[in-house]
């Protein structure tokens, strides 16, 4: 009898297609050799997330995309714009109108994936830590204007906690190696999937952001003191904040195979957010032993969350310039600046998904509007827009680094034409993402030996990526959208994992 998908064992198909045995021999010559379990401490690694055997660690902040330090400066995320400033008002308009129509036709005539259930969905679905949460009054100004508390942590629920100063105490003392285990052993626990560091160098100044759109009249500064600071016209982070976290966080599998859709749009509202639970109860821990935290959260963003996951070794960019997970499907990255000394510092990794987007354009035929970059290769230059004089990418695109230019304009467009209108709720996209190769759940032992011969050799890239196309893997068709609401006991807690 032929065996086919997850019931085609590993030796099986690497007979099937002659490499049986591959990567076996090169995994024994590199593996380290121990003599007792005083070595194995000692070991360098002894503290880090282990990869599998088929994963190469790069050198420290060399990732599989290239970047030029000297040309990368620090994004000023006041200025972004990837859909107001891009297109001619008739053409904003005509958005606007359409994402209406959209909206009332949906709800009127219960289609798949808008009806009234998706539309409560989106609109129930958006995180609520952020508009829980205050930060301190700005020089005696009213403290309804300080929302959105990610940068220092809520100011109410800081106040709960005594610092060790309070106590008469001294703070925490660890080796950075004890209190890199302990702050992993933590974010895990308050629901982040993979926790690592890098050190605040030049370079990690570079990836921060001057500042959010949120809060135009306070930019970002790096500054010599000891605590950080808010004032009218900026937000201080201090220079002994020398250690960077970087965790990052899965989403929901399923939910993202509805694509298209309120229901789609729900799930990347709530679960691009969050990352602010893990990292607000980070911040009040941080106060409890003595040290602090400054971040900001999903929305406006601190930092290009898939660049920092790249340079931290959580994934690869690909192609959308989203991160692509070496594991489980990522839904985020965040960055934290600490003074808490962690360790050790981890390094970016190469598992083949990089190259594997040169010949594979999955994603691009996927989105309606082809928004992806289409070129064989990676490139320096910014996107471009034939036709349209009101086009600016400098809007939403950082120099410095070798990618595949997203057209963010071409992206969000669509997106806001399938927007919740009344709600202004614009998250409703999502096609490319759950069209990659890449996503998939651990749920067969034969994704795993494609991972491993992917990153062995790109011989059979094609291959595989006609193969992902012939099993059926992506978006979900939009008659089984609505299955969402019958899963029951079967839905996965937090959505996250799969229903299958």
């Amino acid at each position: 009898m032929q065996k086919f998908h997850s019931a085609l064992s590993r030796r099986d198909f690497m007979k099937g297609i002659g490499l049986a045995g591959i990567g076996l021999g090169s995994a024994s010559v590199t593996a380290p050799v121990f003599h007792d379990m005083d070595e194995v401490i000692l070991s360098p690694n002894a503290n880090k997330q282990k990869n599998p055997w088929w994963m190469k660690e790069r050198p420290y902040m060399d990732p599989t995309t290239e970047v030029d330090w000297d040309v990368i400066q620090r994004w000023d995320g006041r200025k972004y714009d990837s859909f107001s400033k891009q297109f001619s008002p008739e053409v904003i308009q005509q958005v606007q109108a359409e994402a209406k129509q959209i909206t009332e036709d949906g709800i009127r005539n219960n289609k798949p994936g808008f009806t009234m259930k998706d539309h409560a969905f989106i609109n129930s679905a958006y995180n609520v830590i952020q508009r829980m949460s205050y930060r301190i009054p700005v020089d005696g100004g009213p403290e309804d204007n300080q929302k959105y508390a990610c940068f220092m942590g809520d100011q109410k629920m800081l106040d709960e906690i005594s610092a060790p100063e309070d106590l008469g105490i001294p703070k925490l003392q660890g080796t950075p190696e004890e209190n890199g285990r302990m702050i992993r052993s933590l974010l895990r626990f308050h629901g982040a999937f993979r926790v690592r560091f890098l050190e605040v160098d030049d370079r990690v100044k570079k990836m921060v952001y001057a500042g959010d759109a949120r809060h135009p009249e306070q930019p970002w500064v790096f500054e010599d003191v000891d605590k950080p600071y808010v004032s009218k016209t900026k937000m201080v982070i201090p220079n002994t904040y020398k250690y960077a976290i970087v965790f990052s966080t899965r989403g929901s599998f399923d939910g993202t195979l509805r694509t298209g859709c309120w229901i789609g749009g729900g799930v990347a509202l709530n679960q691009c957010l969050s990352a602010d639970y893990p990292q607000l109860y980070l911040q009040r821990f941080m106060k409890a032993i003595g040290y602090g935290a400054v971040g900001s959260d999903d929305a406006s963003g601190f930092t290009s969350y898939p660049g920092i996951g790249a340079l931290a070794g959580h994934g690869e960019l690909g192609r959308i310039g989203h991160l692509i997970g070496s594991e489980q499907w990522l839904r985020c990255t965040r960055l934290m600046l600490t003074d808490l000394p962690v360790g050790p510092m981890d390094n970016p990794i190469d598992f083949g998904a990089a190259k594997f987007c040169v010949t594979c354009r999955k994603c691009r035929e996927a989105c309606p509007v082809g928004a992806p970059n289409d070129e064989n290769d990676p490139t320096w230059e910014a996107p471009k827009m034939d036709g349209n004089p009101y086009f600016k990418p400098e809007l939403f695109n950082n120099p410095g680094k070798k990618v595949w230019p997203l057209n963010h304009a071409l992206c969000r467009k669509y997106w806001n034409q399938r927007t919740d209108t009344y709600t202004n709720r614009s998250n409703i996209c999502g096609i490319c993402m759950s069209a990659c190769v890449f996503q998939k759940l651990h749920k067969g032992s034969i994704h795993d030996t494609v991972r491993a011969m992917v990153a062995s050799t790109p011989i059979f890239n094609s291959f595989f990526t006609n193969m992902d196309k012939a099993f059926g893997y992506g978006p979900l068709d939009e008659n089984k959208w609505e299955e969402w609401w019958d899963l029951q006991d079967n839905m996965p807690e937090h959505g996250l994992g799969s229903m299958a």
